[in-house]
């Protein structure tokens, strides 16, 4: 499944009509191509309009954060999202980062977020941020 050749094959399901293969196509990408795949797996968490295939770049993106330099701002955009669901697996995966943008950006979600469910994420999230 390494060889190059799968990674051209697996690119083409990136653009499926089905989410779920799109999601899927990410995290397949992600495994074979490394590193290689970030630049899409942003575009993807930026532009997609499907919430599942927004939330499984930012679990690709996540193994990158101290690894690709456009990782750490993708996923703390992602803290904006429109869907409470990434909003959620943003909250987890920045929380886990250890600089003070990411520490800055869970606290200012922490003020704003008005969805109960991203509340709930974000208040463990403080647990491991600490406070200011």
């Amino acid at each position: 499944l390494r060889e190059p050749e799968a990674a051209d094959v697996i690119r083409r399901y990136a653009d499926s009509p089905d989410p779920a293969t799109r999601a899927f196509s990410l995290r397949a990408l992600t495994a074979v191509e490394g590193l290689k795949a970030v630049p899409l797996l942003v575009s993807r968490l930026a532009k997609d309009r499907n919430p599942y295939v927004r939330v499984s770049a930012i679990l690709a993106l996540e193994a990158f954060q101290g690894e690709d330099p456009a990782v750490v701002p993708a996923l703390i955009a992602a803290l904006r999202d429109r869907k409470a669901e990434v909003r959620m697996a943003a909250v987890d995966a920045v929380s886990r980062i250890d600089t003070p943008e990411a520490k800055a950006a869970i606290r200012l979600r922490t003020r704003r977020e008005r969805h109960r469910d991203v509340q709930r994420v974000l208040q463990r999230a403080m647990e491991r941020v600490g406070p200011p």
